[in-house]
């Protein structure tokens, strides 16, 4: 009876102890690892490295059924919503045929009063898109340095935009590089136009993130929100490029936040405009024109004389 007790006992303590041996030895192992990897020895690299070899392809196979489950709960997510976005895109689709309806309208009754007032088209713009290739930046300068010059037919004092709007003008022009001085630089000053009354202004940099404008009237009547654009005074810049919009008020001045973001400029492009000079010229030849002034001094002095002889025949004799 006794003997049956012990067994029993001595199999019921068994897998406690080798429960308790197993945790042991992980610990034990755990601590042998952890001190290996404090020692720089090229062993244990070695033996890491292949472990982590081992590893590598355990660890993928094991997230397998997770990377699995995600993406098939990502698209089953996708699948329910795709009915409203069929939904969306249908409304929005209803809305364009009727804006687009609109458009041709309002395009022919445009074409049709050109051609009454027989308005003249604006020459279009060419232009040369370049990369910036080197940005100057420090408490006294805001420039960058493109990769198109006068062998693009690039000048100096030309307007530079992106995709957003007005960015700066170019100062320096190379044969195959070109300088570009932005709107926020301390030597920027550029004539502008600001909000639906095209208040006449100067945008002016101060190397801040947002130039200021400057010279308006008294009563400017000009807004937080209002949209800022180029004048084209002088034929420096074309008219009508966008900058940004008025923020700000009028006791502390106002400035403008520009829609493009002069601190992350990648490409840009050049647009090529010369200031639209009207000269009188005269096409004949220096001797043409003395000849010309010549013979019209001729023709004065012989209408002189004849005035005289008609004056002294219808004078009265004097008996």
């Amino acid at each position: 009876m006794r003997k049956g007790s012990l067994r029993h006992r001595s199999e019921t303590r068994s897998p406690r102890v080798r429960g308790g041996l197993f945790i042991f030895a992980l610990f034990f192992a755990s601590f042998v690892l952890l001190i290996l990897s404090k020692l720089e020895n090229d062993v244990v690299s070695a033996m890491r490295g292949q472990f982590s070899d081992l590893a590598a392809p355990v660890l993928e196979w094991a997230s397998l059924p997770a990377v699995y489950a995600k993406r098939g709960w990502e698209r089953t997510t996708a699948y329910l919503s795709l009915y409203d976005d069929i939904e969306r895109l249908k409304q929005e689709n209803e809305r364009l045929k009727q804006w687009q309806w609109r458009g041709t309208r309002m395009e022919r009754r445009l074409n049709h009063l050109r051609a009454l007032l027989n308005a003249i088209d604006e020459q279009a713009l060419d232009q040369a898109t370049g990369r910036v290739i080197a940005d100057a930046r420090g408490p006294f300068v805001r420039s960058i340095l493109l990769n198109v010059g006068r062998q693009q037919g690039v000048k100096t004092g030309y307007a530079v935009i992106n995709g957003d709007g007005l960015v700066g003008r170019t100062v320096h022009v190379g044969e195959s590089a070109a300088r570009v001085i932005l709107l926020n630089d301390l030597n920027s000053r550029i004539p502008v136009l600001i909000g639906p009354s095209a208040v006449r202004g100067v945008l002016a940099g101060d190397n801040t993130g947002q130039p200021r404008l400057e010279f308006l009237p008294e009563s400017n009547g000009v807004f937080e929100g209002d949209e800022v654009y180029t004048s084209g005074d002088a034929g420096l810049l074309p008219r009508g490029i966008r900058i940004g919009f008025v923020e700000g008020d009028n006791n502390a001045g106002f400035r403008v936040r520009t829609l493009a973001t002069l601190s992350e400029l990648e490409f840009v492009s050049v647009l090529f405009f010369d200031a639209p000079l009207v000269m009188e010229t005269d096409e004949r030849s220096p001797r043409e024109t003395a000849a010309g002034e010549a013979e019209q001094a001729v023709k004065i002095s012989g209408q002189k004389r004849r005035h005289v002889e008609v004056s002294g025949r219808e004078r009265p004799q004097k008996r």
